[in-house]
């Protein structure tokens, strides 16, 4: 089963497709109303996700044009908005919008993708497991039992063997007997694996069994990071279930923190360039400007504004002026440095904050990116941009704002000027 994703935010397409494939779809995205048409004149889908405003068509157009296909009328569409305004809803349903759900609801989201598909994980949940038994006519039968219920499993007969193969692959679950050949132990493999896992950062859950059905074992093994214990001979159906759960809730939480990055990313990021926002640039610049000041570093900014960007908004329409600041962000990325801050900072204007750069420096990258922008004509559209430049000064406060009104101060000038030139303030 296969969800289609029709977002023009890169970041949301990556929460969103998240969410969705915790719910059992597999998932394609793409950025515009006129892609996903294409797409679904072609392919099937099972479900089609859908953000209210895209760049070319709103989400009841959108659903308008399925509707009125033979081939995809039945396909259910489900909107994810921000927008809570009643009238626009009514609009939408009408239209033929199935469900609506507003952005931040992903655990609802996940929960109606899972009701939907019907994905019980009845017959085994996918996943690597690493399995160390020394004894064949225990391995056998359980090895059987894992690969016929869908898992991928390594299997190693002694405790080296599998710490050597747990190092190399990405595994979703450890099963390991107490008892094995070899000088490392159930205890030796689970003290390890906790050693090496904890320090790449990636938690693996161990199954540990044994014929020795011991409170004080089990106890022992559970401290040392063992997730489970199951006593010997193993009962196919309790290991499946036990290895089913296991590795579901690692699955759980390894999307739920891919979640989390992503709404911090979200919440950091320019939806539409990919750049920092105003947000984190505010917050990140006062580190910067108390750091040069106190040190006596070099610290200059550079405002980048498209000339007339207004009027190429009006004659070319939304579309292609965001399809020209998404170029222009393009480009000033393409040589930054790891320390240079670049954010989409208000509407059309762009920001660069460069540490340890002073203003004559400053003037010379703003002036290569005068020239490159002169040369772009994204989407064979004129373009030009004036340049502001400002460095810190020694005696000032160290305030940002006061870097932005001379920076601001800057680009007014080359505005003034004509536009497509680099001002700097000395």
């Amino acid at each position: 089963m296969e969800g289609l994703i029709v977002e023009p935010s890169r970041t949301y397409q990556k929460l969103l497709s998240s969410a969705i494939e915790s719910g059992g779809l597999k998932t394609k995205q793409v950025s515009s109303g006129s892609e996903a048409l294409e797409l679904l004149s072609t392919n099937a889908f099972d479900l089609v996700f859908v953000a209210m405003h895209l760049q070319d068509m709103d989400a009841p157009k959108f659903s308008s044009h399925i509707r009125g296909n033979s081939q995809t009328q039945q396909v259910p569409i489900i909107m994810v908005t921000s927008n809570d305004d009643k009238k626009l809803l009514d609009e939408a349903f009408s239209a033929g919008i199935t469900e609506i759900f507003a952005k931040h609801e992903l655990d609802k989201i996940t929960s109606f993708t899972a009701q939907f598909s019907r994905k019980k994980y009845n017959g085994g949940t996918a996943g690597h497991i690493l399995f160390i038994e020394d004894g064949s006519s225990a391995a056998n039968p359980t090895l059987a039992a894992l690969r016929e219920h869908g898992y991928t499993v390594d299997h190693c007969i002694t405790g080296e063997q599998g710490i050597e193969a747990f190092q190399k692959n990405s595994y979703d679950l450890v099963l390991t007997d107490v008892l094995l050949k070899g000088k490392l132990n159930g205890y030796n493999i689970v003290k390890a694996i906790r050693q090496y896992d904890g320090n790449q950062q990636k938690p693996v859950p161990l199954l540990v069994f044994s014929a020795l059905d011991d409170v004080t074992h089990k106890v022992e093994l559970l401290r040392l990071g063992a997730a489970d214990y199951v006593t010997k001979p193993l009962i196919e159906v309790e290991l499946l279930t036990r290895i089913r759960t296991l590795i579901l809730n690692k699955q759980l939480r390894e999307k739920s923190v891919t979640q989390q990055h992503l709404l911090q990313e979200l919440a950091l990021k320019d939806p539409l360039t990919g750049l920092y926002n105003r947000y984190f640039l505010l917050e990140a610049a006062a580190s910067k400007m108390r750091e040069a000041t106190r040190h006596s570093i070099p610290c200059s900014l550079i405002l980048i504004h498209p000339d007339k960007f207004n009027e190429i908004n009006k004659n070319h329409g939304h579309a292609k002026s965001d399809a020209i600041l998404k170029k222009i962000a393009s480009l000033l990325t393409q040589s930054m440095r790891r320390e240079d801050i670049i954010a989409r900072y208000d509407g059309e204007e762009f920001a660069m904050l460069l540490s340890h750069c002073n203003v004559y420096n400053a003037a010379i990258i703003a002036e290569k990116f005068r020239k490159l922008i002169k040369t772009l004509r994204p989407d064979d559209v004129d373009i030009t941009a004036s340049f502001g430049v400002a460095e810190i000064m020694p005696d000032s406060s160290g305030s940002f704002s006061e870097l932005l009104d001379a920076a601001r101060d800057a680009i007014a000038l080359a505005q003034t000027n004509g536009g497509n030139q680099v001002i700097s303030q000395q």
